[in-house]
């Protein structure tokens, strides 16, 4: 009788690891998300598709561990120190975006008829973004570290902490017709000091079972020991009646505050992925393809509404936080989408028939093509900013006063105050040379003002900023930024407004260089290529070759890169 039952569970397994191995593998080739390829996977294989896989329910509880394990592995990750560096983004802009999305489209459903907690329900599902997709895009072009990068992750990271917050609240909404508002509240206040307390008593117990994992020879134990927290933590908060998911969350939390969050965060990944690919394939075996045929069109178009509608309210909050327009279209871009924690929000509302199954299937097929189209949104995005560059000043306005240093002549300008431009600003003050810094991080701002270091704030592409830096009457400028486009728009700025200023960018990646002079650049210093000098004079005075033969073979490996790309201010890109 077991083996009867083992034999169509193995075979849908294999069909579902088969197929999805193709799909992907072809998403892959086409630089489109995997989510959406799992999704479309199980679409194809499900009950409302081919009906080839059988054991649906199995496969669904396996796809529950995925879950609490991308929960845990979201704790194990939680980073303190993250969240100070970027808490004007996660402060401020996270709490706006999550608050207003979550509000406004719960205002919206509810005009359209639907009862107050589906609506609180909807608010919560749209307010999200896919933090996967949002960060995999950043990290392709390199700009986890740009204004609009840093702006995004901090989004998405709030967007973080809210998910378990959202999976313990959503359960509770279905009480809401019966019990009444207040008596949910107290619910929900019973659910905070339910999990504050398994919090409590998991910091005592966690660390010891930790040291005792981490103590032993074997592979294996760690890796299964993590595993154990987290379904353990998962089970403990659900029999306590609250959120599984957030018990997990709760353990990957206390975890990363120890010295083995890295270890643990490699240990699990494998399980997580593998799992949580299930999930996604477990998601596309309810969608009904059959009625999605006849309301494609509708669906199409909720989903452009709602990505526009996100898009938007970012912008709104970026230029309310005194960013440019060009931040706020790139990382409303990013955000446009809804992400995959709303998935399990989803099932949560499935579950718990809290909203319609033709509307979740609607919105399933609705957000697996919102992230399938934030690639190529962002992509036309930034050729329209890319081809802006000379005219459009207006995309890097920001409001707000800023300090004028009118006074100034034959002074240097540095754009950014990250680690390169505070160095060089260090090294101007012992030369006793007259500069001043222009920033857009308040954080920084405020360390240069403590330092007493001349700044102004703002972006740096504005005329308006560029004028109160003295850019006119400026002898050198440094570009310090990691930001590409920003550095170009700033580079048109500053030939428009003073063509013979001598203009030193510096870049990260090759591929820069020539965009670079393109746009007016002086000097172009690519990191990456100044690494490869480094290391290579590291190793030809490791393998003891003599000091001026070495720098020789240095100066002439630079001379012979830079001499076909630049000459100073007659180079082949130069103005």
């Amino acid at each position: 009788m077991e083996q009867a039952h083992a034999s169509p569970l193995a075979e849908s397994i294999l069909l579902v690891i088969g197929v999805s191995i193709v799909i992907v593998a072809l998403f892959a080739r086409l630089r489109l998300p995997s989510i959406v390829g799992f999704i479309l996977t199980g679409a194809v294989i499900g009950p409302y598709g081919l009906s080839l896989a059988g054991e649906a329910e199995a496969i669904k509880l396996l796809a529950e561990l995925g879950v609490a394990l991308l929960l845990f592995s979201l704790g194990v990750e939680f980073s303190i120190d993250k969240l100070i560096q970027l808490r004007t983004y996660v402060v401020r802009a996270g709490a706006a975006q999550v608050g207003l999305t979550a509000l406004l489209s719960a205002l919206g459903a509810g005009l359209l008829g639907f009862r107050l907690e589906q609506a609180m329900a909807l608010g919560m599902i749209i307010s999200l973004s896919s933090t996967a997709v949002g960060v995999k895009l950043l990290k392709q072009r390199n700009e986890l570290d740009s204004t609009h990068g840093r702006f995004a992750v901090g989004v998405l990271l709030f967007q973080d902490i809210m998910a378990p917050i959202f999976m313990a609240i959503l359960p509770l909404l279905t009480q809401l017709q019966g019990r009444g508002l207040s008596l949910v509240g107290v619910k929900l206040l019973i659910t905070v000091v339910g999990v504050a307390g398994v919090y409590g008593l998991a910091r005592l117990i966690v660390p010891t079972l930790l040291r005792w994992m981490t103590a032993s020879d074997s592979r294996e134990i760690p890796v299964l020991g993590s595993i154990f927290i987290a379904l353990l933590m998962s089970y403990i908060t659900q029999s306590l009646g609250l959120s599984p998911a957030l018990g997990a969350f709760v353990a990957g939390v206390i975890i990363s505050e120890t010295p083995y969050s890295h270890q643990i965060t490699a240990n699990i990944t494998p399980f997580r992925d593998s799992f949580l690919a299930l999930f996604f394939i477990s998601v596309g075996m309810l969608v009904d393809l059959q009625a999605l045929q006849t309301t494609w069109l509708q669906t199409l178009l909720w989903t452009v509404g709602l990505m526009a509608f996100k898009c938007a309210l970012v912008l709104g909050v970026a230029l309310a936080i005194r960013r440019p327009l060009r931040v706020g279209l790139l990382a409303g871009m990013t955000l446009a989408n809804i992400g995959e924690f709303s998935f399990v929000l989803m099932e949560q509302a499935r579950g718990a028939d809290l909203l319609p199954n033709d509307l979740l299937n609607g919105i399933v097929a609705g957000t697996s093509l919102s992230i399938l189209l934030t690639p190529i949104l962002l992509a036309g995005t930034y050729q329209l900013l890319a081809r802006a560059t000379r005219r459009a000043h207006w995309l890097a306005h920001t409001r707000g006063k800023h300090e004028s240093h009118l006074d100034l002549s034959d002074h240097l300008i540095i754009v950014g105050f990250g680690l390169n431009g505070r160095n060089l600003a260090s090294m101007l003050r012992e030369l006793n040379e007259p500069f001043v810094v222009v920033e857009m991080n308040g954080a920084l701002v405020r360390e240069a003002q403590k330092q007493g270091i001349p700044v102004v704030y703002g972006d740096a592409a504005h005329p308006e900023i560029m004028h109160a830096a003295g850019i006119e009457r400026a002898r050198a400028v440094v570009i310090a930024i990691s930001d590409p486009i920003s550095a170009r728009y700033t580079m048109r700025t500053i030939r428009e407004m003073n063509p013979e200023v001598y203009v030193i960018v510096r870049t990260r990646y090759m591929a820069e260089i020539e965009p670079l002079y393109a746009a007016g650049a002086t000097d172009v210093v690519p990191e990456e290529f100044e690494t490869f000098i480094e290391i290579a004079g590291r190793i030809m005075r490791l393998l003891g070759v003599e000091n001026e033969r070495r720098l020789q073979l240095m100066n002439q490996c630079r001379a012979r890169h830079y001499q076909a790309l630049q000459d100073t201010k007659e180079g082949v890109f130069a103005n």
